[in-house]
């Protein structure tokens, strides 16, 4: 009786204690960026760096990448921009020369845009948190995954405050 009753306990506490828990990426102050299953923050190397950075004119804008999420098919980048708004970033453009396929914001809390070109599906969603922004930058070149992993809905749901 009693190596049953220790064996339950056993069991019971490393049940507990491997269940999984929700991943998310700390940003600042209470807000967080969840993880899907399959994705990893990894280290932000040289060529992360120069993927994000490839994307914009260093001297029209200030995203430090923050946090570079891995998943098999997909980047997500997370900057942190500064000295500058939702309004300025709105009307940024790309360095590179792609077709912007939509558009939804305001001038106030958010932005939401999407880009493709031959290979690649650009997805950027810009948000305010208290005067705090976050830009998201993903890159995939699936379309059916773009459209339904990184939709406005999807995106903005992954922020937890």
């Amino acid at each position: 009786m009693k190596n049953a009753l220790l064996i339950l306990i056993m069991s019971t506490t490393l049940l507990c204690c491997t269940s999984k828990q929700d991943e998310s990426v700390l940003l600042f102050n209470t807000i967080s960026f969840k993880l899907n299953n399959g994705e990893e923050v990894v280290e932000i190397d040289t060529k992360k760096k120069e993927i994000f950075n490839s994307y914009f004119d260093k001297n029209d804008v200030q995203i430090p990448l923050f946090r570079c999420i891995k998943s098999d098919s997909y980047l997500i980048f997370v900057g942190i921009p500064y000295n500058t708004s939702i309004k300025e970033l709105t009307d940024y453009n790309l360095i590179y020369t792609l077709n912007q396929t939509y558009f939804e914001g305001d001038s106030a809390n958010y932005f939401y845009k999407t880009y493709s070109n031959e290979k690649d599906q650009i997805t950027i969603y810009t948000r305010n948190f208290s005067n705090n922004l976050v830009y998201v930058l993903t890159v995939t070149n699936s379309a059916a995954l773009s459209d339904s992993l990184f939709n406005i809905k999807e995106l903005s749901s992954r922020f937890k405050p």
